[in-house]
């Protein structure tokens, strides 16, 4: 994924699909600008020669809007992995990617 800033605006450009669907459920899950938005807030340091990971709070979700998981769907006909399991799974276009030990299946490339 690309980021580019310029002074206080932040744009992030997905480069496949799959960034694509990611930052769709994202926008979704800020606030989609119709109602009450929500606000990132960066968690710890972001030091990328010890751990490439930004991580970052989403605050003023509703308990319900923290609880509910995202709904990734897949951008085409592919097989999904669990990082932590390795089972894997078939979805086709626009089904949702399943869970599976609490996390979103991974695409496979």
């Amino acid at each position: 994924m690309k980021i580019n800033m310029d002074k206080a605006v932040v744009e992030f450009i997905p480069e496949n699909p799959i960034e694509t669907a990611e930052l769709e459920a994202l926008w979704i899950k800020m606030g989609n600008c119709v109602g009450d938005n929500k606000k990132l807030s960066p968690i710890g340091v972001y030091i990328p020669t010890e751990n490439n990971v930004a991580r970052f709070h989403i605050g003023g979700l509703t308990e319900a809007e923290a609880k509910a998981a995202p709904e990734l769907r897949a951008p085409f006909d592919c097989q999904v992995y669990c990082l932590t399991c390795n089972k894997i799974q078939t979805v086709k276009e626009g089904e949702l990617i399943p869970f599976c030990c609490g996390k979103p299946m991974e695409i496979m490339d």
